[in-house]
């Protein structure tokens, strides 16, 4: 078995051989999510999506997720986190700069603002279209299945990959030579498997690190969870908690509980994936899938569609038009990887910030480059159960927590692995000579040192201090966006975004004008493929 020690040096190597660090370019992107809320009272918008910011059903940059009011960017994939930085604040400029028109702003942070109700959530609207009707339906079953007001929790995903040079490296480093296409993609997806299992092993630290989900309104719950006490007037939170968001009160599905999600073979997850979408669920079935000549939810399975199971970390390949995400899988292989336990840093106007994209490529590569050991049920379920309670209360640095291997405290584990990141980053400062790579370790460093530092302590503080989340989050938003309106928009930034928002336009119309058969129809062929 090989150490990390040993692959950095044999990667090094292949640099030297190859007279290029190409191995070490990684392919990134990010989408970010946040709802539209009114400046005055920080009230959830009921206002349509910006015509003038286009389509939602076909922009490439700017669109909806759940809601109506819960907008998503999306930025192109980049050799470069300068490049994504950049591509998402434009987006951002953008956005603010319609949003104000209409006496609107961004929620700051990844827990929603105060909702009145379920049905003060609207679902998002896609057109006339079947695509568009399938991504309605869809929401509706997740409305009539978990309630729309989970569906508002905002995060930022991270879609990342590794360079042709590095699987070049990578195989040769694991004795696959003169390998077939078809082993060459088989080797990639296996690789990508032995990431994410070593990401599920390891994702607790995100959780600790960028968690900034510690306070919610307390419309987001019923009653108020014995876990949570009352910081302020409407605000509930955990004092030592790092991200509600991943916590069982943030994503909460209790029917996928019993879903085990194998990530030791592709073939195995994808078989996994493949059962819950033709399993039928009771509680579903008695919701209805057409009612009175409407839709509730597309079927009354386990999962509608493959992208209703939760996880914090998807294997992804770019489908192609009405292909299901498993087939893409099954028939090309996996091609990145989609991190999704991202809390929204709401100290960031873009909702992140360059150092923790540097530190998640880091993690990535050490998760890549460590031993590619198989997960075991009693694993999964021990792991699931830390991160859990790193989310709940992960700011209990001296605690003990459980692993899958017995009891150990917080703070040396936390350490451990940093000790570990940080060989990889002075690798790629060495090979790349980027010192943001260390300079990434070295911030998360000093939050361990001193966990006033951590966000989800930092935005308790902003809480108390505006005496409530409420309160706290408007004053961000509105912060923000005066800052972004106080600055320019460039004639280039106008242009390019107005030429999108027409061409989204006029590729929905052309959807909706290319129907040829009714929706049931539609979903019947959608369902059967």
């Amino acid at each position: 078995m090989t150490t990390l020690t040993d692959a950095l040096h044999a990667l090094a190597n292949h640099c030297q051989q190859t007279d290029s660090s190409a191995a070490l370019t990684f392919h990134r992107g990010v989408e970010r999510e946040a709802l539209r809320v009114d400046r005055s009272q920080g009230r959830i918008s009921h206002n349509p999506h910006p015509k003038a910011l286009g389509a939602a059903l076909t922009h490439t940059s700017i669109t909806t997720d759940y809601s109506e009011s819960l907008m998503e960017f999306i930025t192109k994939v980049h050799p470069s986190v300068e490049g994504v930085i950049d591509e998402l604040t434009s987006i951002h400029h953008v956005v603010n700069h319609e949003l104000a028109k209409q006496n609107e702003c961004l929620w700051p942070a990844s827990m929603p603002c105060y909702l009145e109700n379920n049905d003060d959530v609207p679902i998002a609207y896609f057109g006339e279209s079947n695509t568009g009707k399938l991504k309605r339906v869809y929401r509706e079953g997740l409305s009539n299945r978990y309630g729309r007001i989970m569906q508002c929790i905002a995060g930022m995903h991270y879609n990342f990959s590794f360079d042709a040079s590095f699987w070049q490296f990578l195989a040769a480093h694991k004795g696959k030579t003169a390998l077939t296409d078809a082993q060459k993609q088989a080797f990639q997806s296996d690789s990508y498997f032995a990431l994410i299992r070593n990401f599920r092993r390891n994702s607790w630290m995100l959780s600790l690190l960028f968690g900034a989900s510690p306070a919610i309104d307390e419309s987001f719950l019923e009653k108020k969870p014995d876990s949570l006490s009352e910081l302020a007037k409407r605000t509930w939170v955990g004092h030592k908690a790092t991200s509600l968001r991943m916590s069982d009160l943030g994503y909460q599905n209790k029917a996928q509980a019993n879903l085990f999600v194998c990530y030791n073979e592709v073939d195995t997850y994808i078989r996994t994936i493949k059962t819950a979408l033709k399993t039928p669920y009771p509680r579903y079935q008695e919701i209805g899938v057409k009612v009175e000549g409407q839709y509730r939810q597309l079927n009354s399975n386990l999962l509608q569609i493959e992208n209703e199971y939760y996880s914090d970390i998807r294997p992804k390949r770019v489908t192609q038009p009405g292909e299901h995400p498993s087939t893409a899988l099954q028939d090309r292989g996996v091609e990145y990887i989609e991190v999704r336990i991202m809390d929204i840093d709401p100290a960031s106007s873009i909702g992140m910030k360059a150092s923790t994209l540097y530190f998640i490529d880091v993690f990535l590569l050490y998760c890549m480059l460590s031993d590619d050991a198989l997960l075991d049920s009693d694993e999964c379920h021990q792991l699931r159960v830390a991160q859990q309670e790193i989310a709940s209360h992960g700011r209990e640095l001296d605690a003990k927590f459980d692993f899958g291997h017995g009891p150990v405290r917080l703070q040396d584990k936390a350490s451990d692995l940093l000790t570990k990141l940080k060989e990889v980053a002075q690798f790629l400062v060495a090979q790349t000579g980027n010192q943001a790579y260390l300079e990434a370790i070295i911030e998360q460093e000093n939050k361990l040192a001193d966990n006033a530092l951590l966000p989800s302590a930092q935005l308790l503080a902003r809480c108390q201090e505006a005496q409530g989340f409420q309160n706290a989050m408007l004053s961000l938003a509105t912060e923000q966006q005066k800052a972004w309106l106080a600055a320019p928009l460039s004639g280039d930034i106008v242009d390019t975004f107005a030429t999108l928002a027409a061409t989204s336009i006029s590729e929905q119309q052309q959807i909706e004008a290319n129907d040829d058969v009714d929706f049931d129809t539609f979903l019947a062929a959608y369902q059967a493929s």
